[in-house]
């Protein structure tokens, strides 16, 4: 039985650090991301890098580093996905002059002028803002940025127009690699768009929506898929054995529930929504989560699953209000059953993200966690093998 965790991005003098995203290459290497946000760990900080830190099959966490940085501007982070086929690594980021709080109570007259201002601040810096794809071919020793280029949805808004909205992977979990069906190779991660301007709770409530963006060729071209359920933002994908693929979201009703979609052609389009009668949300306005599905071929020793499983499922979310007690739930039907939880952290904890490693079969889960908040203390690595989690 194994488990240990280890504090890779520790916060300290500028450096806050926030919303993590991981993934384990061919090689055994296991690469990190997250947000450095700079003086404040507030969401809407007026500088902040996209950063990451690598385990190399065998060695220690090395150096934290940065692959997106500018003074003055935000480069915040978005779904991180691999690639088994061609074995590249990417992350998604966006590039901002201007910050937005969308709990703000601004005026038509504030978003032209922060909108102009925005414009200036570009022009002036010679840089394109908007989101961006970091790629690496060798496991993360380096990395190229290229372009998001992504194909709008024509989505028929609840106030009668059709807008062309593109997805943004902003705070999702990472994304997954399509292993079977028509579809088999498809980059589909995780994303968000809103359907219009708003502000505070309510309109959270109304006019976002999880999508998913998806490419078929390696990731030179994206596209978004149609929403699921209104009210979502942040969400977490697996694909079960039969190729459906099961959105797990975080949603902004205040009444504890993950609401779930299934899609029947890999991810384009969405239905059976519903919510998850074990699963516990955070009450005050929900969390980021991560999910992972774990067939019985990839796992590096199968004889510690129960007769008949053919896969683990792993969820991790903070249950309890406040955001504590992350706890990972196991599931050996593919989410549609839960038999056991296991406790990562009693305390303050808050975002996560999950990956396994097919070289050393161990899985890691990144997470947010604190003292004071859910946040101070940076993220750490929990390192664990399949019998922790599946220990009574």
């Amino acid at each position: 039985m194994f488990y240990r965790e280890t504090n890779i991005f520790v916060t300290g003098g500028r450096s806050h650090y926030r919303i993590p995203s991981i993934v384990a290459a061919n090689d055994g290497t296991v690469i990190a991301f997250c947000n450095d946000r700079k003086d404040t760990v507030i969401d809407h900080a007026d500088e902040s890098a996209l950063v990451c830190c690598r385990k190399k099959p065998g060695e220690d966490w090395g150096e934290v580093k940065s692959l997106a940085e500018l003074a003055g501007w935000t480069n915040s982070i978005g779904s991180a996905v691999y690639d088994r086929e061609t074995d590249t690594v990417f992350c998604c980021g966006s590039r901002s002059a201007v910050s937005r709080n969308e709990f703000g109570n601004y005026t038509e007259e504030d978003l032209e002028r922060m909108r102009q201002e925005a414009e200036s601040k570009a022009k002036a810096a010679g840089v394109t803002p908007g989101a961006y794809w970091m790629v690496s071919r060798d496991s993360g020793e380096t990395w190229t940025e290229i372009s998001y280029n992504c194909t709008p949805y024509a989505m028929h808004c609840p106030d009668g127009s059709v807008k062309g909205l593109v997805g943004s992977c902003h705070g999702s979990a990472p994304g997954i690699q399509l292993h079977t069906g028509e579809h088999a190779g498809r980059l589909l991660c995780p994303a968000r768009f809103a359907t219009g301007t708003y502000t505070g709770l309510e309109g959270l409530q109304i006019y976002c929506y999880n999508c998913a963006v998806y490419s078929d060729d390696h990731g030179q071209s994206w596209h978004t898929t149609a929403p699921v359920q209104q009210g979502t933002g942040e969400g977490t994908l697996l694909q079960k054995g039969d190729g459906t693929i099961y959105y797990n979201s975080r949603a902004y009703f205040q009444n504890q529930k993950r609401y779930l979609a299934d899609s029947t052609d890999g991810g384009e389009t969405w239905g059976n929504f519903r919510t998850d009668g074990f699963l516990l949300e955070e009450k005050n306005i929900g969390c980021n989560a991560s999910l992972l599905r774990v067939t019985k071929s990839e796992l590096k020793d199968s004889t510690l699953l129960p007769a008949g499983a053919e896969s683990i499922t792993v969820f991790v979310n903070p249950r309890d209000t406040g955001r504590r007690n992350l706890t990972a739930c196991i599931s050996l039907d593919e989410g549609e059953t839960w038999v056991c939880t296991r406790q990562i952290r009693e305390h303050l904890a808050a975002y996560s993200a999950l990956t396994y490693n097919r070289a050393d079969g161990h899985f890691y889960l990144l997470f947010e966690h604190g003292e004071k908040d859910p946040y101070d203390g940076g993220l750490s690595v929990a390192e664990l093998d399949l019998e922790w989690l599946l220990a009574k």
